[in-house]
């Protein structure tokens, strides 16, 4: 078979996500897929790291355990003792939206061949660039610290707090609480999704000029920031809810 002309495509600068392929007639859209490429990285990298830990390390064991040093230090400034009780669901949290924001930073292409031309595209697109995927989020964040706020001051604690400082505060802090999972998830994926739609206007402009300090920027730099912001917020979050609950290891 005789290869035709070769193109190279990138996916409109506004659009939802593209539907890759159906499962029994449910579509399964670009962000699925690039989220369950993410988690299929995150196993095959944690099984490896973790199969021959040293007590003198490797450099890549260091590496590991410097992550793991600064995630925890992050963590205990905002939680303190609360810090074991939640790393793990903060980590994995942290080290998911990283991944999912600068996943597009690296050129991981793909092809279709139809009618005798072989046509190349981005494998993947940022997860978090879907509003989808920011809510989702937010809604398991929501549930940490609304479970958080129900397991250590009781159901009647909870509800007493949308009357504190006085009942006229009600409504207000109903829609504080709200308004919680609504801003995280709105700040993530319009920064990220911003952050697209910015490199995709500059690759029309100059095709071939754009510098690299904007994509270690745009990609890199404002995905680790966007990670933290979310991570935190979630975790102040968490903390209000707790209170002045005792820890009981």
């Amino acid at each position: 078979m005789r290869i035709g002309p070769i193109e190279f495509t990138t996916p409109p600068l506004v659009s939802g996500p593209t539907v890759v392929f159906k499962i029994f007639g449910l579509p399964v859209s670009i962000t699925v897929v690039t989220t369950w490429f993410i988690m299929l990285l995150f196993f095959i990298f944690f099984r490896q790291a973790t199969k021959d830990l040293k007590m003198r390390p490797t450099k890549f064991q260091a590496f590991l355990e410097i992550i793991y040093e600064f995630l925890e230090k992050t963590i205990e400034q905002i939680l303190g003792v609360w810090k074991n009780k939640y790393y793990t669901f903060f980590a994995t949290l942290f080290l998911f939206i990283f991944v999912s924001n600068i996943i597009t930073f690296f050129p991981i292409p793909w092809f279709s061949f139809k009618d005798g031309v072989l046509t190349i595209y981005p494998a993947f697109r940022s997860p978090t660039a879907d509003l989808n995927t920011t809510v989702g989020l937010a809604c398991i964040t929501t549930v940490m610290f609304v479970g958080a706020s129900i397991k250590y001051n009781g159901i009647v604690g909870y509800l007493k707090g949308f009357a504190s400082p006085t009942p006229i505060m009600i409504p207000m802090n109903i829609v504080g609480e709200l308004a919680k999972p609504l801003n995280i998830s709105m700040r993530l994926f319009g920064n990220m999704f911003a952050g697209m739609v910015i490199m995709g206007l500059l690759y029309m402009a100059v095709p071939w000029g754009i510098p690299a300090p904007l994509h270690l920027y745009f990609d890199l730099f404002a995905g680790a920031v966007q990670s933290f912001v979310f991570v935190t917020l979630s975790m102040v979050y968490v903390q209000g809810a707790i209170g002045d609950a005792e820890y009981i290891g």
